[in-house]
């Protein structure tokens, strides 16, 4: 049996553990699950400013252009009712497919931010609109707003979640 080491960051605590990309010793506190085996959070974060690398600042703006009017399908889309439940998450989908291929794969540190805020803006005149019910019948008002926010919640938790990555 080998020799133990001592973890990098902290010096009094034993490993065997190594990252796998520098090969120096890790304790599992410093360790960070990949799908390739536990990395160094130096290696990590190296690896992930390669994705920020060739980023300007105009894919924001071009972020903008392909997310608004796909978000404004939050207008019709809570209209379905139920349906909902499935096409929120569908649409933040394509929002955030549709997003990743107009800037070239390219994210930027708030790509995801910029796109979910597309969708949420999007999705505000319907729920703008479905306050008018407010006067006129309750229950219609309640079921109106159920559904725009049933659709808000999964259009826009999708496009971050799939625009964010794997960021630590």
């Amino acid at each position: 049996m080998s020799e133990p080491l001592y973890c990098i960051n902290h010096p009094k605590v034993e490993t065997y553990l190594r990252c796998n990309r520098c090969g120096a010793p890790i304790c599992p506190r410093c360790a960070v699950r990949t799908e390739v085996g536990y990395r160094c959070r130096t290696c990590i974060s190296r690896q992930q400013q390669v994705f920020y690398a060739d980023f300007r600042p105009v894919y924001y703006l071009v972020a903008v252009l392909v997310a608004l009017p796909l978000g404004l399908a939050g207008l019709v889309i809570p209209l379905l009712g139920w349906f909902v439940i499935f096409l929120g998450p569908l649409m933040g989908l394509v929002v955030a497919e549709a997003v990743r291929w107009a800037t070239s794969r390219r994210r930027g540190p708030y790509t995801w931010l910029v796109a979910a805020a597309c969708v949420l803006l999007g999705g505000l005149p319907r729920l703008v609109l479905d306050l008018s019910w407010w006067q006129t019948d309750i229950w219609v008002f309640v079921w109106a707003i159920l559904w725009d926010a049933v659709y808000l919640i999964g259009a826009v938790g999708t496009t971050a979640a799939r625009l964010r990555g794997r960021q630590r």
